[in-house]
């Protein structure tokens, strides 16, 4: 799947980015630095073109703020990717909800089940979600899509330790397992 780059290097003069780094193990495995104003372009394109089973990314602002993180799985590249638009102030262009269209589509042979735990990776990385969130959002993208189905598929994935849950029937948020110890990670490496 690409990822749109930001026009122009717009985007990396806007917010200040000094240096990422990434290592990439698997088939294009190395480590390559971008620095300066065009950093993120030029990082976000590097990761359009290759495939990797692990991406390890290191960013630091000329604010001094720094955030690491290491993605492997289903989607490293995709994954660093939005990490890389996300800790840079932004979140993924206008275009990114179309591109992950594009990947869910195009996998005609996925579940209900495997379509909508794609979706929330994409949608809701690091952060907490009620159902009603999840299916509104889906709705946006995909069309209808039932509370008690989205609910039925959350309530599985906390089975299969895929997702954790907080909070009474009413007021019930889920959160991906191991996407939570990354959070916290990427809130501690943002503090100066």
């Amino acid at each position: 799947m690409k990822l749109p780059v930001s026009m122009g290097g717009q985007l990396s003069n806007i917010l200040r980015i000094m240096k990422i780094s990434l290592e990439i193990e698997g088939k294009n495995s190395g480590s390559i630095n971008y620095k300066g104003p065009d950093c993120i372009d030029l990082a976000v394109a590097y990761l359009n073109s290759i495939e990797a089973d692990e991406v390890r990314v290191r960013i630091a602002r000329d604010d001094g703020a720094k955030a690491d993180a290491e993605f492997e799985g289903e989607f490293p590249v995709v994954s660093a990717t939005k990490f890389i638009l996300s800790v840079s102030g932004k979140n993924a262009p206008i275009h990114h909800t179309a591109a992950i269209q594009e990947i869910i589509s195009g996998s005609g042979t996925l579940s209900i089940k495997e379509r909508l735990e794609m979706f929330l990776r994409f949608e809701y990385p690091g952060i907490w979600f009620s159902s009603l969130d999840v299916k509104r959002q889906y709705e946006n993208v995909y069309g209808k899509i039932g509370l008690s189905t989205v609910s039925t598929y959350l309530a599985r994935m906390c089975h299969e330790n895929i997702l954790i849950r907080r909070g009474n029937r009413n007021q019930r948020e889920y959160h991906f397992k191991e996407q939570s110890i990354l959070g916290q990670n990427m809130q501690v490496g943002l503090v100066k």
